[in-house]
């Protein structure tokens, strides 16, 4: 019985830097995120979209998709690559025009900070 309520709140209280790779936001405020192994859906009111979509940990990568710029593994051929351990690799698909704007900033981020 702890095991189904542990999975349950995993499924309402994740946190969306640490356990989501990407998001879509689809009509009237429905929003997909898509982690490691599930996909939730949530309605969201216009201000927590705002608050979502203005947040530093997420770059659009075409019309309703965003990324988490910390589960990036690689950027490769019109797509963003999110770290999974195994043998398959998850991804979405980026535009070319924004493919270059995230190559330098996730590279930025990787950079090692000097002391």
């Amino acid at each position: 019985m702890n095991v189904a309520l542990e999975i349950n709140n995993t499924y309402e209280n994740f946190e969306l830097a640490k356990d989501i790779m990407y998001f879509r936001v689809g009509d009237r405020g429905l929003v997909s995120f898509h982690g490691k192994n599930y996909h939730i859906k949530k309605r969201l009111s216009s201000d927590q979209m705002n608050e979502l979509i203005s947040d530093n940990f997420f770059f659009k990568v075409n019309t309703d998709c965003y990324v988490n710029l910390k589960k990036i593994m690689r950027i490769q051929d019109g797509r963003v690559y999110f770290e999974v351990k195994g043998t398959e690799s998850r991804y979405t698909t980026i535009t070319k025009l924004r493919q270059y704007r995230l190559k330098e900033i996730w590279q930025q981020q990787q950079k090692p900070r000097e002391v």
